[in-house]
């Protein structure tokens, strides 16, 4: 006997709620809200019963007729992700799909949750703008549903990826200021761990950068809110990080004459705090972001950072997974396994924060 498939009626009893919440959560109709905890009962409930939508059934990448994308990111506060974003939404509406995009937090739950819908809801594909940090969502994301991610090219195997070289960055910023005169200079980030690759790496590049110019690799000073033991909320935002962390390196490290932020976002709040405390940008110090995103560009602010063509990123990254869909359905099979690798390397923008080290020396 064929084993009964689940309904919305059994998701809304496993989870503890209506089956009209459950509907409207899964349909996600307009101008109706849920607590993040109803949703989560929900979606796991769903997950555990192995429950998609009829829409989905209809509709399900396995059919090849749904055209919906989902994208995953940590976060819709940094422009980097805004224009990566942007570019996709622009690039699928080209090709004739439309892309969703959740936001994360680098959360393992949310992660969990996105993974549940993207399977309830069929989506034809998902692209992840980061590593995520459960580990078994990622595997049952490329296992389930076509994905491509966008991370820096040591992070996974055996998947497509549009690459990053945050390691190449770190070391094109430092041969940067190194080039101008600058030996002792603040590397100023978030949360600094095995969870963010990337700034990790941007440190990593740095460093060799340094090391290789002979200049020793500790005269790059690591400042994060825990490093200087700061007290902050947990949504602290790069901005105020930077403002704060701006402000405490000024006051404590007098030695040093250039400040790296780990972001664009980073390193505007340290220009905030330089010029709250009357310094002039760069005869004072120098500031370079990493992302070249369009704040860095405007006149006022006129920011050294370093383009990571997120555009062509954004467009490519679209592309490799709708060929993915596509191929794998005009052959009757899920999607090709063989793995696709694009990079687009970064390129330093020098504008007018940097500018040759003009401290004398005590």
């Amino acid at each position: 006997m064929a084993k009964k498939k689940p309904t919305s009626s059994d998701v809304a009893r496993l989870a503890g709620v209506s089956q009209p919440t459950v509907s409207m959560i899964l349909n996600n109709y307009e101008h109706i809200r849920f607590s993040p905890e109803t949703v989560r009962k929900v979606m796991d409930a769903c997950t555990e019963l192995n429950y998609r939508t009829p829409s989905a059934r209809r509709g399900g990448w396995e059919t090849g007729e749904c055209r919906c994308l989902m994208a995953m990111c940590p976060s819709l506060t940094n422009l980097y992700y805004i224009n990566l974003l942007e570019a996709m939404c622009n690039q699928a509406q080209e090709r004739g799909y439309t892309v969703t995009v959740f936001a994360s937090k680098r959360d393992r739950k949310l992660e969990a949750q996105f993974a549940g819908l993207a399977r309830q809801q069929g989506a034809a594909g998902v692209i992840l703008l980061y590593k995520p940090v459960n580990e078994e969502i990622l595997k049952q994301l490329v296992a389930d549903v076509p994905t491509v991610a966008i991370c820096d090219k040591t992070e996974v195997a055996n998947m497509d990826i549009i690459e990053l070289d945050s390691e190449k960055l770190g070391t094109i910023v430092a041969e940067h200021l190194l080039a101008l005169g600058h030996k002792k200079i603040a590397y100023i980030s978030t949360e600094l761990s095995e969870r963010h690759p990337a700034r990790l790496l941007r440190l990593s590049g740095m460093r060799n950068a340094f090391a290789k110019a002979k200049v020793s690799p500790y005269n790059i000073l690591v400042c994060t809110m825990e490093s200087e033991k700061i007290d902050c909320t947990p949504d602290i935002t790069p901005y105020e990080t930077g403002y704060c962390l701006g402000k405490r390196v000024v006051e404590k490290y007098p030695d040093i004459t250039a400040l790296v932020g780990m972001n664009d976002m980073v390193a505007i709040g340290i220009m905030d705090a330089l010029a709250d405390k009357k310094y002039k940008i760069p005869y004072d110090y120098s500031v370079c972001g990493c992302d070249n995103t369009m704040i860095s560009q405007y006149r006022t602010i006129s920011m050294t950072s370093v383009e990571h063509f997120d555009a062509n990123r954004g467009r490519e990254a679209v592309d490799v997974l709708i060929r993915k869909i596509e191929e794998g359905n005009s052959k009757e099979e899920l999607w090709p396994t063989s793995a696709v690798r694009v990079e687009f390397a970064p390129k330093l923008v020098a504008r007018s924060s940097t500018g040759p080290c003009k401290r004398k020396k005590s």
